[in-house]
């Protein structure tokens, strides 16, 4: 009986490592290469991996006991690379031998519960960013400026419709067809003292799918082609969404002008 719940408990720390790895926006090669490794510290005769964006499927087998397989569905993903770099420590420092089992199941459920950085600090970066992004893109002072609040006021609403957890595509839809709108009252207001395109680039940089279809061709070039497309096409959906937020509002605003 030892040794069935050694093994279990081992398999269940492996699997949990590579779910919390998922969730926090890693690619499917390097949790299942994670994964592998813990389990293969342990001489299981035969280990088989399968990871996609949305779930894990881990199978072992030895000749004390027989075959076992444990599977996790994940459901919420984000970009948390602070806990990746964590959970990475956490794999090397337990297949080095450095941790026991019970340090590193204590270890995981510290990383779990590790908190983000505050969601005013996120803020507040959101809009020094999309401020030096207008920058960047030939604006000046004034768009700059403009762009500093236009962003923080992005922010908020990405955060507050975060919360309600709502599908990430339809959060991106709005946050992305508020933009167009204040975007282009800022330019019937300032009128042609202001170049809106710095303005609209830099606001709508921070909101690009950049990780994700990063992530994507990384999945790719490593062969994991089902997790590579998979990542893709979420990374295509999400421009689409912002691009048709951003059209929608545009058209709106245009024809509005027009009238008036």
């Amino acid at each position: 009986m030892k040794t069935t719940l050694c093994y279990e408990k081992i398999l269940k720390f492996a699997v949990h490592t590579g779910e919390l790895m998922l969730e926090s926006g890693a690619e499917t090669y390097r949790v299942e290469d994670t994964i592998t490794r813990i389990l293969r510290k342990h001489h299981f005769h035969m280990i088989d991996t399968f990871a996609i964006p949305t779930g894990i499927m881990v199978t072992v087998e030895h000749e004390a006991y027989a075959l076992s397989t444990k599977v996790v569905r994940v459901k919420h993903r984000s970009n948390r690379l602070d806990r990746i770099e964590k959970l990475n420590q956490l794999s090397r420092d337990y297949v080095a031998g450095t941790i026991t089992l019970d340090e590193a199941y204590k270890k995981l459920d510290e990383i779990r519960h590790l908190e983000s950085y505050k969601p005013s600090t996120i803020i507040l970066w959101i809009g020094i960013s999309c401020s030096f992004f207008a920058l960047m893109f030939n604006g000046g002072l004034p768009e700059a400026i403009i762009s500093f609040f236009v962003g923080l006021s992005v922010g908020i609403i990405q955060y507050r419709l975060n919360r309600k957890q709502i599908v990430n595509f339809f959060i991106l839809f709005i946050t992305s067809l508020y933009l167009g709108f204040i975007v282009m009252l800022c330019a019937f207001l300032f009128n042609d003292a202001i170049d809106i395109e710095p303005i609209m680039i830099g606001c709508i940089m921070p909101l690009l799918p950049g990780v994700a279809f990063t992530t994507a061709v990384r999945d790719a070039i490593s062969d994991e082609l089902l997790s590579g497309i998979s990542r893709g096409v979420d990374a295509l959906l999400m421009a689409v969404a912002l691009a048709a937020g951003i059209g929608i509002s545009f058209g709106i605003s245009y024809y509005i002008g027009g009238l008036l």
